[in-house]
């Protein structure tokens, strides 16, 4: 079995702490520039407790969450049960890749919301 120490998961910033969302698994599923894709911060942050991570950080531009192992946390991180003292809006304007793209269109599709 695999236990990385560190893992390093793209969030869907558009879905604020505390909502868990998430879009149905599609194995065919091909990302059309919109913000119909991935999982919130809330729901990876429920996955990866589960799997024995423990959120540490994200990135500043709202796209990445940093987890690690449980066994390595200690005091070396910020502790909080709040996710809001982790999350960041999406601000994917701060990459030079956004220009190019023009950051992700709203989409009315649901997803899955997780409870």
């Amino acid at each position: 079995m695999v236990s990385p120490r560190l893992l390093v998961i793209e969030y869907n910033a558009k879905f604020l702490p505390p909502v868990k969302w998430s879009i149905e698994y599609n194995p065919k599923h091909e990302w059309d520039l919109s913000d119909h894709q991935g999982a919130s911060l809330a729901a990876l942050d429920e996955v990866s407790q589960k799997k024995g991570y423990t959120l540490v950080g994200c990135n500043l531009n709202g796209t990445n969450a940093f987890f690690v192992r449980k066994d390595l946390v200690g005091d070396k991180f910020l502790s909080s049960d709040n996710l809001m003292d982790f999350y960041h809006p999406p601000r994917y304007y701060l990459f030079e890749g956004y220009l190019l793209m023009a950051g992700h269109r709203p989409d009315p599709r649901m997803g899955k919301i997780i409870k």
